[in-house]
């Protein structure tokens, strides 16, 4: 079945839905499970000057994502998994670098399945906010594993 399950924590209540359907999996299927968290640094860099290890903006994004790594590492090992990693990327791009950085690992750990939260947006608030999951899925040779959550925590367009 699967081997290898890699999972995508961004710390929102749908990645949280995700983490739990992971979870159900790796346990049923005695597999490994890696969390990773793509931190997106993009909204950092401003215009060509950057953005360096020490500063604040840096690092808080960095410390965002190890905290919700942690949480989702603890919340796995609490359901029973013993076999669980953690890992986090870095993007400047935004973007389709987001998705490319998570395809791109899941392939290098020879990943069985991918499993992530959407939000499910659709109207305009897909067309200003695009799809982090709908672009995985058009760039994934890996079996995905899409979980839709109801209860959207971010924002509403309409």
């Amino acid at each position: 079945m699967y081997s290898h399950i890699i999972a995508a924590i961004d710390g929102s209540n749908n990645s949280d839905k995700a983490l739990n359907e992971a979870i159900r999996l790796a346990k049923f299927a005695d597999s490994r499970l890696t969390l990773i968290h793509i931190a997106s640094l993009r909204d950092l860099a401003v215009d060509s000057l950057g953005v360096y290890a020490g500063d604040p903006g840096y690092d808080l994004v960095l410390k965002q994502g190890e905290e919700a790594l942690a949480r989702a590492q603890q919340i796995a090992r609490n359901a029973g998994l013993t076999n669980v990693i953690s890992h986090m990327e870095k993007s400047w791009e935004g973007g389709h670098d987001l998705a490319d950085l998570l395809l791109g690992y899941a392939r290098s750990q020879q990943a069985s399945l991918i499993v992530l939260g959407t939000h499910g947006r659709s109207g305009l608030a897909h067309l200003f906010l695009g799809s982090f999951a709908e672009d995985v899925l058009r760039r994934s040779h890996l079996p995905l594993l899409v979980v839709r959550s109801q209860d959207d925590d971010d924002i509403s367009v309409d």
